[in-house]
This record gives C-alpha cells, structure tokens and sequence, in this order.
C-alpha cells in the first residue's frame, strides 16, 4: 500500500467500495485489491489522488464511515455522483473489481471464453438465473420492411 493514504483511509475506503457494489457473502478480498488499485493510480496520478482525499475528507465530515449503515454510505454517495472522488473511485472500483477471478466465481461468471475455445459449446445458455425462453411463433403474419436503406429511399422520393 502507497503512503499517500492511512491504513484507516483504506479501511473506509473498502466500505466504501462494498456500498458501491453490494454483494451478498463476497469476502473482502476482492474489494480490497480493487481499492489498492484505486490507491495504486492515486500514486501514479495527482488528480486522483486530490479527489481521493477531498472525497474521504468530505465523508468524514458526514458520517463515521467504518460504523455507518450500508444505506447510509449509499445515500451519502449518491448526493456525490458528480464528484471527481465519486466518479473516479466508482470506475476504478468496478473495473477491478468485475474483473477478479474471486468475483467471477461468486457471481457465477465463468470467465473469459476465447482461450477456451468460447461459449457455444460450453455453457453460453447455462444461466440458471434467466427464465425459459418463450419458443413458439405468432399467430399474426409477419410484416415485410425491406432493407432500411430501400425504405429511406422511398420516404424521400
């Protein structure tokens, strides 16, 4: 971890991840390498930086983040959307965090297809959380369009 940030601005920090993106029985991990990531571009870049501790300053002023409700972060959050803290930490945070294997498994996504020959043959219908298609045709007749680019023609003329 960077010296720019105390040990208790990266504690708040993944609380505050957590209110962002919510998951039910994620363990920590996830959430505390994206926010070394956020601190880890915060040391590379000033303006990141600035907006993280201008931002943990504002919090603070708020609430006790460590002892503060989830809804209570969100609500504090959402009154910062267009803030630089806001949107720079929510971009970084959800990059990160959507893209560990940790949160892959939790989520049930089976991570990347390319390498592994894609979906088709293995799994791309296998979510178990989405309805039945409906697979049966109407009883109305389909209606001919045409190319667009025919339509947009005869719209002109």
């Amino acid at each position: 971890m960077s010296d720019l940030l105390t040990a208790d601005d990266r504690r708040d920090l993944v609380a505050i991840a957590r209110a962002l993106y919510p998951h039910a029985g994620l363990g920590d991990g996830p959430y505390e390498r994206a926010v070394d990531a956020l601190i880890a571009q915060a040391a590379r870049q000033p303006a990141v930086l600035h907006a993280l501790t201008d931002g943990l300053a504002g919090m603070h002023e708020a609430t006790s983040i460590p002892d503060a409700a989830e809804g209570t972060l969100q609500a504090l959050l959402a009154e910062r959307e267009q803030t630089p803290f806001f949107r720079t930490t929510r971009a970084v945070i959800a990059w990160e965090l959507y893209d560990d294997e940790e949160t892959w498994e939790h989520i049930g996504f089976p991570g990347a297809s390319f390498e592994k020959g894609g979906y088709l043959s293995r799994g791309f219908d296998d979510l178990a959380w989405l309805p039945e298609p409906r697979i049966e045709e109407s009883p109305l007749p389909m209606t001919e369009v045409g190319p667009l680019a025919a339509r947009r023609q005869e719209e002109v003329a």
